[in-house]
């Protein structure tokens, strides 16, 4: 089942730089949302505060009404264990650019990593690694080493992990940017097909023609905050804002 996404007031600092002052937004539950700005405006921090893996400074983010990565005890939060946060991330698939598959394992077995984590049958588990890779466009390769497989072969192998928890919630972080151009579009088939079928999925992207036909809001993130927000055709051609209105001269 799908899951909504509410995050409010987050802040993230590194090194004495804000990169996140105060994020407030809403992913409805089976929706896509495109994250587009600027390199450095906070974009994939975001993504990566909203399961977690970096820690808000302030702030809160809700995946289907449940806080992640705190309980809350009265007005305060408090920071869950970290088996907690582990059972919260299995509800959140994520595509990272670089793919991060183990290069000793198989595909197969890098979908079945997590699955086994959860405790999760291996049978099962392999099962449903064959089904997946499947339905990425990559039937009998189950064996094949990431070593063997193109830099599209992975990142389809990356999106069949994500989905092999059954996730409320996927995330991408400019998935097809370390791809050689003629093996974006693979990729991007495949996204485009997982955003029919109702899974809430935030995607930090470059590719705007792709976010302005998957997407059902654009956001435009600019130095950690929501500079404009809309229907995609909305923010790239009618923006207010004067910084989305120029990046979006830029980039097309």
């Amino acid at each position: 089942m799908s899951a909504g996404v509410r995050i409010r007031n987050l802040h993230k600092t590194y090194g004495g730089r804000e990169v996140l002052r105060g994020i407030d937004l809403d992913l409805p539950a089976g929706s896509v949302t495109a994250i587009i700005g600027p390199s450095g405006s906070g974009k994939s921090t975001l993504l990566r505060c909203i399961n977690h893996l970096e820690r808000p400074d302030a702030g809160y983010v809700e995946v289907g009404g449940e806080v992640i990565g705190y309980r809350v005890d009265g007005d305060r939060l408090r920071e869950r264990s970290p088996r907690e946060i582990a059972r919260q991330r299995a509800r959140i698939g994520m595509v990272f650019q670089q793919f991060n598959l183990f290069g000793h394992r198989t595909a197969a077995q890098n979908i079945m990593e997590g699955q086994l984590a959860a405790g999760i049958p291996s049978t099962t588990a392999r099962a449903t690694a064959t089904r997946l890779l499947a339905r990425v466009g990559l039937e009998g390769r189950d064996g094949a080493y990431p070593a063997h497989l193109s830099g599209g072969q992975q990142q389809r192998v990356a999106i069949a992990r994500a989905l092999a928890t059954d996730p409320a919630l996927i995330l991408f972080d400019e998935p097809t940017s370390a791809l050689d151009p003629e093996l974006v579009g693979e990729v991007l088939a495949v996204i485009k097909e997982l955003a029919t079928t109702g899974i809430t999925m935030a995607i930090v992207t470059h590719e705007i023609g792709f976010a302005r036909e998957v997407a059902d809001q654009l956001v435009f993130i600019d130095e950690g905050r929501v500079a404009a927000i809309g229907a995609p055709d909305e923010v790239l051609d009618h923006s207010a804002n004067d910084r989305a209105r120029a990046f979006v001269a830029a980039v097309l």
